[in-house]
């Protein structure tokens, strides 16, 4: 609804277009965060050559970076709340530092360098998250799995582009200059978000000191029902990181593909979620988050499993794009539910909270997939992401754990 100055009541004073502005910059600065992210997927074979890696080291690092991302999700929650009204300063300079620990990546001599900085570059993309959310739950607090679908389509599209980008630059350049030549567009696409954000008014109420945002992340954890999204959203965690660090290598080791084709797959793995992403976001406010999670979930467990006894070929391929449905839309549907559950002064917090559980509770996972890799194959990997994923949509279907959406209150 809209008063006569033109501005939506639902956005506590910016107009419809700065609104979409603000939709448009979220969704393409997640774009290229993603991209980044899914350079390191593509590039994490390459990199266990380089420096001489084993299986067990590998998911050593996935967890690393899951622990350091997750427990960066405190000040991330922190600064979304506190300097709500300063978001295009948090999100220009995230943009910056993620790609000055790309950079980082690419100078790395040996694994413990490397780990160092594949764990800040981590830390630097948990910046994103919490303000860009918390923005657009606020301002699109109607339509807010739809919004936060359509920031997740935006990740899904940089999981495409990026995987291809660097699949094709790699028959051309070393990893080590594609991770320290990604400066370039970080550095020039942080000062764009700045300068398009800093004209959009946010006067939304902050957190006066890190005292009241502990309370406030207390008063969070004491509620039952969130909780248990934290959990889910672990499991789903669990699993999809699990898939995202064994594929590459899987594909490399076990199907032989190359470097291009192996950014293809990846790249394909994403391809479904651009569509299914902001379709799923749309039902989950229109029927509840519980129809749309649960069975979507079931899907990518039964998908994980299909990786590891698909034969090479289209029947491997037709498994990947399924998959691709649910890998990344799912966080979507687990930020919408915990944000049905709390108080528009708490949301960047509860985004922080739903990436750190999900991250730190997670973070092993990778690793013990990693050490079955070693001992029974690649594949393995796989069966065991399926299973956490599968567990994790059982405790959906038993458990009450839904709140009411905002057209509901």
């Amino acid at each position: 609804m809209q008063d006569r100055g033109g501005t939506s009541q639902e956005t506590g004073g910016i107009t419809s277009g700065q609104r979409l502005t603000l939709l448009v910059v979220a969704v393409a600065g997640h774009g290229l965060k993603h991209a980044f992210n899914a350079a390191f997927f593509v590039l994490l074979p390459e990199i266990k050559a380089g420096l001489g890696l084993n299986n067990a080291q590998v998911g050593l690092m996935s967890t690393f970076r899951n622990i350091a991302g997750g427990l960066a999700n405190i000040p991330a929650g922190y600064t979304g709340d506190r300097f709500a009204n300063q978001r295009a300063e948090v999100l220009g300079l995230t943009m910056i530092m993620v790609a000055v620990f790309a950079l980082a990546i690419g100078f790395a001599t040996n694994f413990l360098v490397a780990l160092i900085a594949a764990s800040l570059f981590t830390v630097a993309i948990t910046f994103w998250h919490p303000s860009a959310i918390a923005s657009l739950s606020r301002e699109f607090a109607t339509r807010r799995g739809f919004a936060i679908s359509l920031h997740g389509t935006g990740g899904s599209v940089g999981e495409t582009l990026g995987p291809v980008i660097v699949g094709v630059l790699l028959g051309v350049v070393t990893w080590r200059v594609i991770l320290q030549g990604s400066l370039v567009p970080g550095l020039l696409f942080g000062v764009m978000i700045w300068v398009v954000l800093r004209g959009i008014p946010a006067n939304w109420p902050s957190a006066v000191s890190m005292r009241a945002y502990m309370g406030s992340v207390g008063g969070l954890l004491r509620n039952r029902r969130l909780l248990l999204v934290l959990l889910f959203a672990a499991g789903f965690a669990g699993g999809q990181s699990t898939v995202l660090t064994f594929l590459p290598i899987y594909l490399e080791e076990d199907l032989g593909v190359s470097t291009t084709a192996r950014g293809l797959y990846l790249s394909l793995a994403q391809v479904a979620g651009i569509v299914s992403q902001p379709l799923l976001g749309y039902a989950s406010d229109r029927i509840g988050r519980r129809l749309v999670l649960t069975p979507s979930l079931i899907a990518l467990g039964l998908a994980s499993i299909g990786l590891s006894v698909a034969p090479a070929g289209w029947q491997f391929t037709l498994v990947v794009l399924g998959m691709g449905a649910f890998l990344f839309p799912m966080m979507s549907i687990l930020l919408a539910s915990a944000m049905d559950l709390v108080a528009v002064g708490a949301q960047a917090t509860t985004v922080s909270l739903v990436f750190g559980s999900a991250i730190v509770i997670s973070a092993f996972v990778p690793s013990i997939a990693g050490l079955l890799a070693d001992q029974e194959g690649t594949s393995a990997a796989f069966l065991f992401g399926a299973g956490v994923v599968l567990f994790t949509a059982f405790l959906t279907i038993v458990t009450r754990w839904q709140g009411p959406r905002p057209a509901d209150r």
